[in-house]
């Protein structure tokens, strides 16, 4: 039997930044943006912690790579005691201020109402962060 319907057609390869889907480019630049703010804090915000450092939000599901809304946590804080936002907060604020922890809040609402990046925002953001990881 002829099985000449199953062929494989030449394609031309296609550069790496076009196979990444969009979810590809965000995970990669997610890994690097929390390897960055793992490096950047050193130690749990919340509890103090060097052990299973994370990369913990304070507002969760949006603001992803907002360097004031993501600081390091431990696994405990991040995880088990759901961002412990206790002390988080009173960390933000000692850190940046009153109006710039309103100033947060306010994003995180606008960004809640629709937040999109594109294929090209998250190469940048990945070119970015690989230069501060340097």
């Amino acid at each position: 039997m002829k099985r000449s319907g199953f062929k494989k057609k030449y394609t031309k390869p296609m550069r790496q930044h076009q196979l990444d889907t969009k979810t590809d480019l965000k995970r990669k630049a997610w890994d690097l943006f929390s390897k960055w703010i793992r490096q950047r804090d050193g130690r749990c915000i919340t509890c103090g912690s060097r052990n299973q450092l994370c990369a913990g939000h304070f507002w969760h599901g949006v603001l992803d790579f907002d360097e004031m809304n993501i600081n390091c946590q431990c696994k405990k804080c991040n995880s088990f005691l759901s961002g412990n936002l206790a002390p988080y907060s009173v960390y933000l604020v000692n850190k940046y201020g009153i109006d710039k922890f309103k100033d947060l809040e306010k994003r995180y609402w606008i960004a809640k109402r629709g937040e999109f990046r594109t294929n090209n925002d998250y190469l940048k953001l990945i070119e970015h962060y690989k230069k501060l990881l340097i």
